[in-house]
């Protein structure tokens, strides 16, 4: 069975249906649609979004999870051709990837990564000012609520 199949039983199973969880993800419905009908595989950035939309852990519904030891950083997330340039072109988005976001799944569990990446997605929907406070609030907190076991784990990532 793929990941279409899958997805589709836990649809079922949740009570909601591709154009909700279209609604809810931001990934086009036809997109989940062909997906579902082809039974092919979820890329693992959307498949971090259903997880969280659906309530279920994401290696349930992906089998190009990262702690596999099965997959490549480009299946995890395609990137641009070399030959454009911009934020997501293929060499900085693998970087980055390969030095800040595998280690923090490693550190902390894959379990954290869904609500890693909507809190990226909101954040980014903010307006400068909102984003501001946000990191003001942050730093604010990072005062009283640090752990420093975890801060000294996150300060051996390679950039951080």
């Amino acid at each position: 069975m793929g990941d279409g199949k899958k997805l589709k039983e836990y649809l079922d199973e949740k009570g909601t249906n591709v154009r909700r969880i279209a609604k809810e993800t931001g990934i086009s419905a036809t997109t989940l649609y062909t997906i579902i009908q082809k039974d092919s595989n979820i890329r693992f950035d959307f498949a971090l979004r259903l997880a969280n939309a659906l309530d279920i852990d994401v290696n349930e519904i992906c089998s190009a999870s990262p702690f596999s030891g099965a997959i490549t950083e480009e299946e995890i997330y395609p990137t641009l051709p070399d030959g454009l340039n911009g934020a997501l072109d293929a060499s900085r988005v693998k970087t980055y990837l390969k030095n800040s976001l595998y280690p923090l799944m490693y550190l902390f569990g894959k379990n954290s990564m869904p609500d890693v990446d909507n809190l990226l997605t909101s954040f980014y929907q903010l307006d400068d000012e909102a984003r501001k406070e946000v990191v003001e609030t942050i730093q604010f907190k990072l005062q009283y609520h640090r752990d420093p076991e975890r801060a000294e784990q996150v300060k051996q990532i390679k950039g951080w």
